[in-house]
Formats: C-alpha cells, sequence, structure tokens
C-alpha cells in the first residue's frame, strides 16, 4: 500500500444525467473514473469513495427550507454509487450529510474520512468526482487544511456550471491544493 489515497467525491445516480441534481457531463466521467479507479488499486492506491447519505428530513432540502431538491436520501436508489462504479473490498466508503442539519459538501465534515486516511498512513490525496464547485471544492480544501498533500484531479472532475470552475480552480490553488491530470498524479504517485 503507497502512502497515496484517491478520494472519489459523491458519483451518485442523483449526481449524474437524469438524477434528482446532476451535474453537467457526468456520463463522459464515468468511463474514464473507472478505468483510473482500477489503475489506481493497481497501484496500490487506496480509494475513498464519499457518497451523500441524506435523512429523508435534510435540513438542505427545499421541502425543509433549504436550497436542492431532495437527492441522494440514505438507502435509496439515488444516493447509490453510478454505475459502473462500485466499492470492492479494502476500498473505504464514507457517508456524509448524515445529520438532518449542515449541508455535509465535504467528505471530511462530521465523518471519519480523516481517521482512516490517518490509519492506512496515507499523506497524499487526489480528489476526483462531482460536483467541482460544492463537493469536491471542500473535500480539497478540508484534506488540504488536515495537511494532507492534496490534487484535485483536473479531468476527472465535473461542474453544475462549468461557468464557476476557472474561479474554483484558482480558489483552489490560492490554498495550495495542486491541479493536475490524473494520470499526472498517478505517474507522481509510483
Amino acid at each position: 500500500m503507497t502512502n497515496t489515497a484517491l478520494v472519489v467525491v459523491d458519483v451518485q445516480r442523483d449526481f449524474c444525467e437524469g438524477g434528482a441534481l446532476a451535474a453537467a457531463n457526468t456520463m463522459s466521467l464515468l468511463q474514464p473514473l473507472k478505468g483510473f479507479v482500477e489503475a489506481a488499486r493497481r497501484q496500490g492506491i487506496l480509494v475513498v469513495y464519499t457518497q451523500d447519505w441524506h435523512p429523508e428530513n435534510h435540513s438542505s432540502f427545499k421541502a425543509n427550507g433549504g436550497p436542492w431538491p431532495v437527492h441522494c436520501v440514505a438507502g435509496q436508489a439515488g444516493s447509490e454509487l453510478m454505475p459502473p462504479l462500485m466499492a470492492e473490498s479494502g476500498d473505504v466508503v464514507i457517508h456524509k450529510g448524515v445529520a438532518v442539519q449542515g449541508a455535509g459538501y465535504s467528505g471530511f465534515d462530521e465523518t471519519e474520512l480523516e481517521q482512516k486516511l490517518r490509519e492506512n498512513g496515507v499523506r497524499r490525496v487526489g480528489v476526483a468526482g462531482v460536483a467541482t464547485e460544492y463537493c469536491v471544492r471542500a473535500t480539497a480544501l478540508d484534506a488540504q487544511r488536515a495537511k494532507f498533500e492534496t490534487t484535485v484531479l483536473t479531468d476527472l472532475i465535473r461542474a453544475v456550471q462549468d461557468a464557476d470552475v476557472p474561479k474554483v480552480l484558482e480558489e483552489l490553488r490560492g490554498s495550495g491544493v495542486k491541479l493536475e491530470p490524473a494520470q499526472d498524479w498517478l505517474t507522481r504517485s509510483r
């Protein structure tokens, strides 16, 4: 096992095309991401999947005064990883946004993610997934704050609004998060 983890953020049915709160162009992400996850596993990189796992009365839902439609309700079809992605033995699955209150954008927000990474000797983190300006951003910033060497894999992320991406990437870069294509990051992980 290397000292590296790939954190795949929220690639769930509700955040992909046809879902309740879909990011843009997610179908073009799925096969490349699946292949990349497999390549990372072959190199001994720890694979982590985060999933929104909201209670039915979550505060972020419009019906409860929040900004979003109902999405990723725990145990329902919309919360499942989007095929062809699937967690395998040895992967870590982190459920976030499980409390009624709070957005739960970050994979680190009230979860065991930092603890699991430290238990596995992780020092370097690559972040991929959806959505760039929300959960990918928050997870990468929190990984950097937790003193992991953090890289956002720029070709394996998708946004809700592509127009917001340059500003978000600039914020990440300014916070010390590295930005690079997935293959370059994987090559450096050897």
